[in-house]
């Protein structure tokens, strides 16, 4: 089988420079041999320049979702190298056929989107006012309000702009994908075959969905954290982290903050910490609470004191492990502050 890997082109902290590497060996620069064979008339002089798509560092998330939506499933034609200049799907965008089996994952060849016909005027017709595709959710959201809007009227207009990741994800999945999928729209240039075991592929993707998290996280700037604001980071956190959200808002009917935070990072960190396993996904974690604690609104860091905090300090083992991942100002915090004025917590030793 082939090797399959991830790696970190240099030491910069940025989320971009990474590439993908087939039995050691750089991927555009196979696919650059390969062109040189099957495609010599092509203006694309090198594959060297371009940036790699499953960067979490897309320009809008709604681009996230979609390469992620097509990287998790068992059959697709998956981006992986687009124009650096835009990081988005308007210019140059290389994708590769990928095939899904119980035990190995196979790319089948490579080519390059060709947007000869693309059409704004449809692609506008795509995205939130495209219907036919509508969750049940979805009908019971918008259908008595956007889902009746006209394309370019103020109503569209003014949902597109506080909405447009959303926006983006639905003229993806509903314009760009079904393009991919008609027979001339992707020029393939590469029969590349190549297999690989499923279980090493699956592992080096989710370091690198990991390793991008964090360092998604890393990057939060000196701004308060909203309400809104703490929804997002916690959904972007895992690689199911949408549909994981859409469950929390089946059985709720909205967003209660402390149950979903609780869910989706309290007990799994709990979890982890138990175990003392996944030091990097424990390490987002604590990021996550962390970032909570020091930018977030009233209304976060409640969650932070009153749900997180207790609920991890129900195990002495899990909450001295916890104080291994935080930082001095958030444990000082804790055994002097948090350890005093909480109730609930009376009973608590200080962490370690």
């Amino acid at each position: 089988m082939n090797k399959f890997e991830i790696r970190k082109l240099s030491s910069d902290k940025t989320m971009d420079d990474y590439d993908v590497f087939i039995d050691g060996k750089v991927f555009s620069q196979i696919l650059n041999e390969q062109k040189k064979v099957s495609l010599p008339e092509n203006n694309l002089e090198t594959f060297d320049d371009l940036c790699f798509a499953w960067s979490k560092g897309l320009d809008f998330w709604g681009d996230v979702r979609f390469v992620w939506n097509l990287i998790n499933r068992k059959k697709a034609i998956v981006p992986i190298l687009m124009c650096p200049d835009d990081l988005d799907f308007s210019c140059v965008v290389l994708v590769v056929e990928v095939e899904k089996t119980e035990n190995t994952i196979i790319w089948k060849r490579a080519g390059y989107v060709c947007e000869e016909d693309y059409n704004l005027d449809e692609e506008k017709q795509k995205g939130i006012l495209y219907t036919e595709h509508y969750s049940d959710r979805d009908w019971e959201k918008y259908g008595d309000n956007i889902a009746l809007a006209k394309v370019d009227s103020d109503e569209w207009l003014q949902w597109i702009v506080e909405n447009w990741d959303e926006e983006v994800f639905r003229r993806l999945m509903n314009y760009t994908l079904p393009k991919y999928e008609i027979a001339g729209n992707i020029i393939w240039f590469a029969d590349l075959e190549f297999v690989f075991d499923s279980y090493q592929y699956e592992m080096v993707i989710d370091e690198y969905w990991k390793r991008q998290t964090l360092l998604e996280l890393n990057c939060y700037t000196d701004r308060t954290m909203t309400f809104t604001d703490c929804v997002k980071m916690i959904k972007k956190l895992t690689r199911d982290g949408e549909e994981k959200y859409e469950e929390h808002l089946k059985d709720y009917r909205e967003v209660l903050l402390h149950v979903y935070a609780s869910d989706e990072v309290g007990s799994r960190l709990f979890e982890l910490l138990q175990k003392n396993e996944d030091v990097l996904l424990i390490e987002i974690y604590c990021k996550v609470i962390e970032l909570m604690w020091k930018y977030g609104t009233d209304e976060v860091v409640n969650v932070v004191d009153v749900t997180l905090l207790e609920r991890l300090s129900d195990d002495v083992t899990v909450w001295n492990r916890l104080g291994e991942h935080i930082s001095v100002e958030f444990k000082e915090y804790i055994n002097n502050d948090l350890l005093r004025s909480n109730v609930a917590m009376c009973g608590v030793l200080p962490m370690k």
